[in-house]
Order: structure tokens, then sequence, then C-alpha cells
């Protein structure tokens, strides 16, 4: 992988990237927040129209893994890694349509907020979500790092340089979510945006220009590269047969549509929105260019197959990586594409950990450390300084630096799969049941949040993911109970089942089937 750039491609990204840092530092300090943690979080983003603010929303559910491993699964799989892009457009719809217009009418700050405003809140309902929230945002904050630490020690020729490039690249971003909060960061995605999404579209066309503009015949090559035959554009090259594969590919439906619709990123930058009406316009603007966007990942993925051949898929995760930089070096062997993708991928690096960053530690210092001093329901008894959500963004930070150069050998498809099992089975089952059932209560989401995480790991650590096999994270070790390693398909109906049934056996629960009239109330509607 040290030859993905000549001298010059490689002094031209690290350019154009060193600049793209300093312009995006210097507009957030400037159009960063001031101290007050609400103007942190919403009043500064005020003065983003409603299609940068979906644009920015898109950004956030766009994430390095997506142009990475994620392009990497389709050109290595075909079927099954399409399949994960369709159940994340599944997510978004139902964010768009369920979630975003309600939850910006009951939360002030973050999602907890609306909790306690349904009737199923409370001190330790804050601090649960807020715990789990964390647990989501830092495998997602350690698998982006660990990807543009790769990608940045073989562009620079120094494999050995991996640690040094996730450090420095981790402190980067860092400064740059503690200095701009949402509206600042917002600007970085809009940046991040016009420059990433014309390259990908850009090598799409490039793709189908060089098979005549023939998708069948694109997709012929592609099975015939990928030496899966017809298997390619069927699903269970990734998933598997039998039952086990129906198993993986359901849960990976369910689960991608359920992760997607509760992304912390996505929902704190959801609440920043203008009016409930309002945030319903920025959800049509972030559907429409993730379509287009997961349009032209599918067919740089695809056009990975059909050119690279089987080597990716010899190669394992480790060479899916950098799918999009070798497929650009096969469509343009004078490196301008090269160095373009190359920027794709740190551009899209820093712009998704920067705001995962700020919306831990906005999660952080309000929800979990804020939470002591909150009156006894968990509401908030005055304005959370904002500077604690900064100590706290950049305390996430650093952990998350610390946490990937511990996991940099990791298997990063099973670090992703962690946080979408976390967002999909915890998360998204105590929004929905709180924006739309009367009786949900305190006990009940404190059930689903902690039981559906507990399952979710459990159900991971007895997988393959975990031992048994050369990919896993103990491949020595063999403690396997089952060989499903996408368990949607049981963890996001348990984390339902949970919260209804901590709903209906909790005593506090009124007589008619609905928490006490006393805890439900409406926090800032403008």
């Amino acid at each position: 992988m040290s030859t993905l750039l000549d001298p010059s491609s490689r002094s031209l990204v690290f350019a154009v990237f060193s600049v793209f840092v300093v312009i995006c530092l210097m507009l957030c300090i400037i159009t960063g927040a001031d101290e007050d943690d609400r103007a942190l979080v919403r009043s500064d983003s005020r003065r983003l129209r409603s299609w940068q603010q979906g644009i920015a929303m898109g950004g956030d559910t766009t994430t390095v893994a997506t142009v990475t491993v994620l392009v990497g699964m389709v050109a290595a799989f075909g079927f099954d890694g399409l399949g994960i892009m369709l159940g994340s457009l599944i997510g978004v719809m139902l964010l768009v349509v369920l979630i975003i217009e309600p939850l910006r009418r009951h939360a002030s700050l973050t999602a907890a907020d609306m909790l306690d405003a349904r009737g199923s809140g409370g001190r330790a309902v804050r601090v649960s979500w807020g715990v789990v929230t964390l647990l989501v945002c830092f495998p997602l904050l350690v698998v982006q790092l660990v990807v543009v630490g790769n990608v940045a020690a073989a562009l620079i020729g120094q494999p050995g340089a991996r640690t040094g490039c996730i450090v420095v690249i981790g402190c980067v971003m860092t400064a740059l979510a503690v200095s701009g909060g949402i509206r600042g960061t917002g600007v970085v995605m809009l940046a991040k945006s016009a420059i990433c999404l014309p390259v990908l579209v850009v090598a799409a066309v490039l793709v189908l220009d060089r098979f005549g503009g023939d998708l069948g015949r694109l997709l012929d090559a592609a099975a015939q590269g990928s030496q899966m035959g017809e298997a390619y554009l069927r699903p269970g090259g990734y998933t598997g047969e039998g039952w086990v594969g129906a198993v993986n590919r359901i849960g990976q439906t369910v689960g991608m549509s359920m992760a997607t619709l509760a992304m912390p990123a996505v929902l704190i930058r959801a609440i920043s929105t203008k009016s409930p009406r309002g945030a319903r316009t920025v959800g049509r603007w972030m559907l429409g260019e993730l379509t287009l966007l997961y349009g032209a990942l599918a067919l740089v993925g695809i056009g990975g197959a059909a050119l690279l051949g089987a080597a990716l898929r010899e190669g394992g995760p480790a060479a899916q990586v950098f799918t999009p930089l070798l497929l650009a070096r096969a469509l343009d062997s004078g490196g301008i594409l090269v160095a373009a993708m190359a920027c794709v991928l740190f551009l899209t690096a820093l712009a998704a950990v920067v705001d995962v960053t700020l919306a831990a530690g906005i999660t952080l210092g309000r929800d979990v450390l804020g939470a002591v001093g909150k009156a006894e329901d968990g509401r908030p008894e005055g304005r959370t300084d904002g500077a604690a959500s900064r100590w706290s963004a950049a305390l996430t930070g650093t952990v998350a630096a610390v946490m990937a150069v511990i996991a940099a050998d990791w298997n990063l498809v099973v670090v992703s799969t962690l946080w979408l099992a976390l967002c999909g089975a915890a998360l998204a089952p105590v929004l929905l049941y709180a924006l739309y059932w009367p009786g949900f209560t305190a006990r009940g989401a404190l059930w689903c949040l902690w039981g559906a995480t507990a399952l979710s790991i459990a159900a991971l650590a007895l997988s393959p993911y975990a031992s048994g096999t050369p990919e896993s994270i103990f491949p020595e070790h063999d403690f396997r109970v089952w060989d499903v390693t996408i368990p949607g398909l049981v963890t996001v109906p348990a984390g339902f089942l949970l919260g209804w049934l901590g709903s209906v056996t909790d005593p506090r629960r009124a007589t008619d089937g609905s928490p006490r009239p006393g805890l439900r109330r409406e926090l800032d509607t403008v």
C-alpha cells in the first residue's frame, strides 16, 4: 500500500488537507458558540438554513467507515454490502417520518430532555441514556480514527507511523469539536460535502464510462472479477447461507435501520434545528443527499469488484479499506483522482469525528456529569455551563484516540457492528416508545437501555467476531455459542420487549396505563 501515491500527489493531498484543517479551525473559532451550553447546541445553529442543516445531518450519517469499509464490502461481497446501504436509507426515511419533528418539539438540548417531557425520564434515565450514548460514540470514534490512521500511514509510505497519525489526527479533530459547537461543526460538514460528494460522483461516472455506460455490463464484470460468479449478485456472500445467513441478512437491515434512526450526532443536530416544521424540511434535504451519495458509493464498490478482481476479497478487511484509493488508481494512472479520493477520506473522517466527539461531549457534560445538579426527576435546575460540555468533548476525544491506538489491529467490522447493535437495540426503542406510547415509563426506559446493551454485548462476545476464527479479536480462543455475526434480528425486538415489559410492570404506573401525569410536560417548542 505504500505506493498508492507518488511524491507529488502525496504533497498535494497533504497540502489540501492542511489548508482545509486550518480553514475549518478558523471557521469554528469565528462561528463557535459562547460558554453557554444552550448556545453551544442550539441558538448559533439557527443561523444555518434548512438545506444547510440537512446537508450537515447527511454528513453526520456518512462516516469514513461508510466510504471505506462499506465500499470494500460491496466490492468483495456484492449484494450483502448493498443491503447495508439500503438499511441505512430506510433508517433515514424512518427518522424523517417518525422522529425528527416530534423530537425537536419536545427536546431542548439532548434526547434525554424529550424523555423528561414525555413522562419517562428522571435522573437515573438521563444518566443511563448518556452512558449508553457514550458506549455508542466511542466505538464509532475508534473506527474513524483507525481507518484514517491506516490511510494516512499508507499515503506517506510509513506503515509504522500509524500510531502517530491516529494521535495527531485525533487531537486536531478534538480541537475542532471543542472550538466549534453545533454551528461551527455544521460549517465543517458543509465544506466537507462540497468537496467529497462531487469527487465520489465523478468516480462513479468514470466507472460507468469505463463500461460504456452499461450497468448490466458493469455488473457482469463485477461478478466475474470477484470470482463469485452469479453469487455476487445474490445474498449470502458475507452473511452466510442457511438459517444463519437469513438471520444475519434480516438483522443487518433491521439493525442498520434502527441504528441510523438513533445516531447520537444526528439526534443532537435535529434538536438544534429552527422549529419542528423546519426539522422535517431538514430531514428531506438529508435524505436527498444520502440517496445521491449511496448511489455513487454503490457504483464505486461495484467498480472495485470489476476492476480489482478477487484481490480485495482475498486481502480481507485490511485490503478492503483501501478499495476507493485502489479503484481511483485503476481509473486514473496520473494520480489526480487518487489524490482527490484521499482528500475525501481525510475530510470525511475529520467531519464525522468532529461531530461525534461534540455529541459525546455534550452528552457527557449534560446528561451524565450534569445530572448531579438536577432535580430528582432529572430536569435541569438551571442552564448548564457550556464549558462542561467543551471539557467533556476534549476528554472524549483524548480517550477515543487512546482506544483507537489499542484497537488498531482489531477487525474494524467487529467494532462497527458493536456500535450499530447498541444504537439500534437500546437507543432506538426508547426513542420510539417515548414519542408514541403514552404508557412508556422510566422503568421501561431503564430496562430497555441496560437490558438491550447487555444482550447486544453478549451476542457479539459469543459470536465468531470475538473468537474461533482468524479474523476474531481473540483468534487463539474459541468460546462461540452461535455463528450469527449480525444479531439485530434478536437484539432489536428484545429491546422493544424489555421496554414494554418494564413499563407494564412498573408499580408507579397510573391505573389508566399511562405514566403519572405530573411527569409529562412540554419543553421549549420554539
